[in-house]
């Protein structure tokens, strides 16, 4: 049998990856390990002189069964020094009947929704279902990821943009408006922003 490694880019992933779908992934993954349906993840760490590797491996049947394995490098001055992103890496998906290599795929867009995902999964079950407010603590890509993944499970209304600068909250919630139609401020005071959820 003729066999044919995929190989997806960033720009080639991300609008194969609806967000949604992602968050049911999550969910059904979380649930099959809680049921020790699948084993634990493999994990591994490497120190390097500017920065950091970690691999993260594991096997999943999901009407067949699949091994996928993402190795990362965290190296957070690239962008700085070297007009890169400061986190790079790749995800090889494996027939695990065999192992034949399917796909070697772009991590960020992977990454990014996976963290959103679980985001919202854990929000699910912890959360009023009926929130309109949230705080999102982080500015950059996670928090705008976490803030989409929430907005598929919950009628928030109001978003709290707390970060370590001022100019990236207002960014944020200029962001939030335009992006998803929420109203959103910047929160410098996280405790106070904290506490409004809870009303």
């Amino acid at each position: 049998m003729t066999r044919q490694t995929i190989l997806l880019d960033r720009a080639s992933l991300e609008p194969l990856l609806d967000l949604g779908d992602c968050i049911q992934a999550v969910e059904e993954a979380f649930r099959a390990h809680g049921e020790g349906r699948v084993a634990p993840p493999g994990l591994l760490h490497a120190e390097a002189p500017r920065g950091e590797f970690h691999v993260k491996a594991g096997v999943m049947d999901m009407g067949q069964p699949y091994f996928a394995i993402k190795i990362n490098g965290g190296f957070f001055r690239n962008r700085a020094d070297f007009g890169m992103p400061n986190i790079q890496g790749l995800v090889l998906l494996c027939d695990a009947t065999h192992g034949y290599p399917l796909a070697l795929m772009d991590s960020k867009a992977i990454t990014v929704k996976r963290t959103g995902a679980a985001t919202a999964v854990a929000a699910k079950y912890l959360a009023r279902p009926d929130s309109r407010v949230a705080t999102i603590c982080g500015c950059g890509t996670q928090g705008a990821i976490q803030l989409e993944a929430l907005l598929k499970l919950f009628p928030l209304a109001k978003v709290h943009a707390h970060s370590r600068t001022a100019e990236s909250m207002e960014r944020f919630a200029r962001d939030c408006q335009q992006r998803f139609g929420v109203a959103a401020a910047a929160a410098p005071d996280l405790a106070a922003a904290l506490v409004s959820c809870l009303i």
